[in-house]
């Protein structure tokens, strides 16, 4: 707080006024050039694109540090007097405009895919560890396919109980080291976002049966539901959410079936005190039929709702 007081104090409009050409110079440096060095490192560091966008977002702006340069830089002559008026301003600005430009990074990104698309696939290709060749997934490739978008808890129970009944499960993941883990082990799995369509597409999205979201945080996870409908209409979506109050969007989109992490607790809590209580298994089973089908959402009872 006293350093944001403070840069107001600084403040002097003048300075916009007087040298409104080292002001835009100076904002071409923050958010241009520091961002694009930071986004090139970090390229070169192997990782996806959108964790490149986000650092170089992020680093679109300065800090306070900036302001004890320029007056060093002052005091030895090689910044002019009004140096830190000028920087004072650009602060303002960049620090403004920093989040605004952080919260747009997935548009940034799916903007890029649109209008430069080998760039980005390039990109992606390079982070991407070596496909796998082994023969237990040449088999799978050929067997009835079920995406399933994360490997966290709930989508190690998917692909487990997805394998113990005979379905090939194809999975996306961001994260290198499970992606190689999982590989290693014989699974077939993608290495990339599902909101790109190159990403769905190399999962097999055209052939698939069905796409699970297994993660609730999933970023851009009604635009992956709009994607796969998109490229293959037949497919049936199940989407998992956080919150109750999130599921419409998702059928919106195109999910089929909606499940809530609020709704499977409060259905846990229900049978637990109605087991307390004496309840019978039938009436325990019917309740839950009941209570289940309340909170599991799909477009049919979302018409209903509207």
């Amino acid at each position: 707080m006293l350093f944001f007081v403070s840069i107001g104090m600084l403040f002097d409009w003048n300075s916009l006024i007087e040298s409104p050409v080292l002001v835009i110079a100076t904002l071409a440096v923050i958010l241009l050039g520091k961002p694009l060095v930071a986004f090139l490192i970090v390229v070169l560091m192997r990782y996806p694109l959108l964790v490149a966008l986000s650092v170089a977002l992020i680093l679109s702006q300065i800090g306070e540090f900036s302001f004890i340069l320029a007056t060093v830089g002052t005091e030895m002559n090689i910044l002019p007097a009004n140096a830190q008026n000028i920087l004072v301003a650009a602060a303002i600005i960049s620090i403004t405009l920093n989040p605004l430009l952080y919260r747009a990074g997935g548009k940034i990104e799916h903007w890029l895919d649109r209008c430069i698309p080998n760039v980005t696939n390039c990109i992606h290709a390079r982070c991407a560890p070596a496909p796998a060749t082994n023969e237990h997934v040449n088999k799978q490739s050929r067997q009835t396919r079920v995406i399933v978008v994360g490997y966290g808890h709930v989508g190690q129970t998917v692909v487990r109980l997805l394998l113990e009944n005979d379905i090939c499960p194809t999975i996306v993941e961001l994260n290198i080291q499970t992606v190689q883990s999982l590989r290693s082990r014989g699974y077939q799995t993608v290495y990339g976002d599902a909101a790109r369509t190159n990403t769905l597409l190399e999962a097999g999205i055209k052939n698939a049966h069905a796409l699970v979201l297994s993660a609730s945080n999933v970023k851009g996870e009604c635009e992956i539901v709009r994607q796969a409908q998109e490229l293959n209409s037949h497919i049936r979506i199940i989407a998992r959410t956080t919150y109750l109050s999130d599921r419409q969007n998702l059928i919106a989109a195109g999910a089929d079936v909606v499940f809530s992490d609020e709704g499977e607790v409060a259905l846990s809590v229900m049978e637990m005190i109605l087991k307390q209580f004496g309840a019978t298994p039938d009436q325990i089973n019917r309740e839950r039929k009941r209570v289940h089908e309340s909170f599991v959402s799909t477009p049919s009872q979302a018409k209903e709702e509207n």
